[in-house]
This record gives C-alpha cells, structure tokens and sequence, in this order.
C-alpha cells in the first residue's frame, strides 16, 4: 500500500511536527507500506525532524496568502489563484506516486477539499487528521471580527466541509473534537497522539522546580499561568518556574517585569531536549485556552511529572486523572490554578506517588499502541 501524507509546511521545531515525522518513520520502517510526504509551503526550509531514508519527500510550492498582511480582496484573489496552483501540482504529483491513501492534516483546511475531491476523482481513499480543537480550523473563525465577512465565509467553509462526504474517515485526537466533524463525516475515528520522546525520569521529588512548554502565542495561556504564579503565597518564594517555547517572548517578558517575578520566572527558548528539563522538574502545569489533545501532558507524565491543567477543549481531562495523577482545573480560572499548584508545591510525598501513576496510566500512549490503531484503519478503509 502506497500512503500519501499531506501537511501545509514543516518548519517548527514542534508537536505536529515530531508526531508526523515519527508516524510516517514508523509506518516506513515496521509495515510494508510505502510512505510518501508532502508540503506545499515549505520553500527551502529544512524538515526538522528526521526523516528515515524510507520515507520519500515530494514537496509542492505553494504559498497560501496570510490574510493579516493585505486587504481583504488582494486576500481573497491571492488566496484562488493560490487554490490553482495547489490543485495543477497536486495533481501531478497525485499521477507521479499513484497511492492509494492520501492522509490530510486539517492545516491544510484551505485546499482540503481540493485535496479530497482530486483523490477521489482518481478512486484514491483519503483521511483527515484533526490536530487542534475543530472549529478554529475554518476560514469564518479567522474573521469573527466581521459579521458579515463572517458570514460569507462561512458559506465557503460548508463547501470545504461538504467535500468529506467523499472522504473515508475523520481522525480526531479526543472524543471531545467528534461533535464537531460528526455533521459531514460518515466515519469518525478517535487515535490520540503516541508518545515521541525517549522518558527520562524524575530525579528529585523535592526539587523546587515547576516547568510548562508550549509556542509562545494566546492559545497556550502564559500570560494566565504567569498571573497565577504571582497569586502563589510569599513562602514558596524560592520555587522557580520555567516556560519553554518557540515564538516571541516580549508580551510574556513584559508581565514578568510588571509582576516583579524576575527572581523565580524564567522564559525560555525552545529546547531539543525537554525530557531533560523534565527530569529536573517536580510539577508541570498547562494553562492552555484550548489544545487539540495537550501531547506535552502525555510526555511529562511519562517522565514521572504530576501535571496540573485547566480543563480545556480539548485533551486534558482524557489524559489526567483527576487526583490521581494530577489534577484539573476549571479552565480560565487562575486563582484555582494557583491554588493546585501550591497544594503540589507543598508535598513531595504526593508529588512523588502522583509521578509514580502517570508512568503507569500513560502506558496506553506509547507507540506501538497507537500505530496499531492507525494499522488497523489502513486495512478498514
């Protein structure tokens, strides 16, 4: 079988990325599948993650307009003209490789239905991966500032979202994002996302040490972790948090500064190790708005980290069990989190037993059990 992967661009050093890089690697190297990878806006930025030497890279060149950086008519003429220019090369590349599955990530919503239509015109199955909470993939979302633009493109979201009829199946990361493909898709299929970083245990239970990672952008809710750190009582003075991320920090920096917490927050670039960073941590705490499954939950706990998170769409609740290996919090409320963090801050003992499960209860992300659940949809379709 011939598989086709799909994806806009692979340029962050980040989840999607790393996910994608090690489903295709495995695929590749313990099925007899052929594996073939695609982008379209990728240009000459290199992949970065690595690819094994089984996995073929064909990448397209295509460059989506980005609508905050015109108006909205150069937008929506730049943004056709770019939907051609995908459809007259995917289509060669379509007769070039002839699979026999096409595999969309929604970060290709713009051109999904080119995507699923062309396949399907050749008798080709496609799938679409959900990655993020639904609903903010589609074009209207990014225009909720306009009514009326809102809803114009709202009708141009239903056309793309029409074309699933003609798709094999929708795989979302949490029961939670079914809802909203369920009114277009005939077949719904929950995979979560597997573990991709090698665990490096927790060395010390006492260590004063909290860590959270994630793009420095709204939708990872820094600047509410940062406000509930700044509620934490005065005697945990000497606990140091540590945020790790790609993207600018000079917002975050900014409500360091203001808050006086220079001493104890520390904002830092992304690493290529974070299980390192783990293991030298004693919470970890995720303040996200929202998450299309919080994969960085999944490898912490591996790690022996208890996890504190708001209680966001979506992921948290299906990963954490709530007071045994860490804890909810009602999403948005700082003054909640804070006060879960000093329970934490307070024990070691809890921390250390609450560590202790999230090795064991995480087990049903590993690879093996995840790939095997993608196995199966390949020989369903």
């Amino acid at each position: 079988m011939r598989i086709l992967f799909v994806i806009d661009k692979m340029k962050n050093f980040a989840g999607i990325e790393r996910i994608l890089s090690c489903k295709m690697n495995y695929i590749a190297e313990q099925t007899t599948h052929t594996v073939f990878l695609t982008t379209y806006e990728q240009q000459s930025d290199p992949l970065p993650f690595r690819l094994i030497d089984k996995v073929s890279y064909h990448p397209m060149n295509v460059i989506m307009p980005q609508r905050d950086k015109m108006n909205f008519c150069g937008w929506l003429k730049s943004y056709f003209l770019a939907r051609r220019q995908f459809k007259r090369q995917f289509l060669v590349l379509l007769s070039n490789i002839q699979p026999n599955i096409v595999i969309s990530t929604v970060y290709s919503y713009q051109v999904l239905d080119i995507i699923i239509n062309a396949s399907h015109h050749l008798g080709i199955k496609t799938i679409t991966e959900s990655h993020t909470k639904g609903e903010t993939v589609t074009i209207a979302h990014k225009f909720k500032y306009n009514r009326s633009l809102h809803q114009l493109l709202s009708l141009w979201d239903c056309h793309i979202m029409k074309s699933l009829r003609h798709c094999q199946c929708v795989v979302t990361l949490t029961k939670q994002d079914m809802a909203f493909w369920q009114p277009y898709a005939h077949r719904i299929e929950v995979i979560p996302n597997m573990l991709t970083i090698a665990p490096k245990r927790v060395t010390d239970y006492g260590a004063k040490r909290v860590i959270s990672a994630g793009r420095y952008m709204s939708e990872k809710g820094f600047d509410m972790l940062l406000h509930a750190w700044s509620l934490i009582p005065a005697h945990f003075h000497d606990w140091q948090l540590y945020i790790f991320g790609n993207g600018d920090r000079s917002a975050y920096q900014s409500i360091v500064d203001r808050l006086d917490m220079n001493t104890n927050v520390h904002l830092m670039p992304a690493t290529e190790d974070i299980a390192e960073e783990f293991s030298k941590s004693s919470i970890y705490v995720m303040s996200s708005r929202y998450e299309g499954f919080g994969l960085v939950l999944a490898e912490a706990m591996s790690c022996g980290l208890p996890c504190i998170s708001f209680d966001c769409p979506y992921g948290p609740r299906e990963i954490i069990a709530d007071g045994q290996d860490g804890f909810l919090v009602e999403n948005g409320n700082t003054e909640a989190l804070s006060q879960q963090l000093s329970v934490l801050m307070s024990d070691a003992e809890l921390r250390q037993t609450m560590g202790e499960t999230a090795i064991k209860n995480i087990s049903r992300y590993q690879p093996e059990a995840i790939m095997a659940q993608w196995i199966y949809l390949f020989q369903t379709l």
